[in-house]
């Protein structure tokens, strides 16, 4: 069974007054549904919001993400570190080869002065083995001449 209609107004003015009691009725739920729309709007945009920073949460903890970022900086900060280490590598590998050379040039010198001390050593003994016959070759002109110088002053 259907349900009951309510009694028909009797009067105009009635109907008037229930005609304008309705539309503040509707004036009133129009003005709570705007309300309530701009509220679903301001949810709306609060949702897609926290939606957003979600995802930007998520892409800032992705482990990957993260370890990139992680090996970029340490790769920033230890790459001077490591190009100046390799300068200093580099700076010594030089002073050693240059020492090595300077070290094969004072064995060569060295080598040279002992040539030299030995050759003086070897002709020092020589003359030391020659005075002898040098004194005694002096000494023999020395009786020759004596020996002449005495016969021509005496004869």
């Amino acid at each position: 069974m259907p349900p009951p209609l309510p009694p028909a107004p009797q009067h105009n003015s009635e109907m008037r007054e229930t005609v304008d009691l309705l539309a503040q009725v509707v004036a009133a739920m129009s003005q709570r549904l705007g309300q309530q729309d701009e509220k679903l709007e301001h949810l709306l945009r609060l949702m897609a919001e926290t939606h957003k920073a979600t995802l930007s949460a998520k892409a800032e903890t992705d482990p990957k993400l993260y370890g990139r970022f992680t090996g970029n900086e340490v790769s920033l900060a230890l790459d001077p570190v490591l190009d100046h280490f390799a300068d200093v590598t580099m700076s010594l590998r030089k002073n050693f080869d240059e020492t090595a050379t300077r070290l094969q040039q004072l064995e060569a010198a060295d080598q040279n002065a002992l040539e030299r001390l030995r050759d003086e050593l070897s002709r020092a003994e020589n003359w030391r083995r020659q005075r002898r016959w040098v004194w005694l070759a002096a000494l023999a002109v020395g009786v020759v001449l004596g020996g002449a110088g005495m016969l021509l002053t005496g004869a």
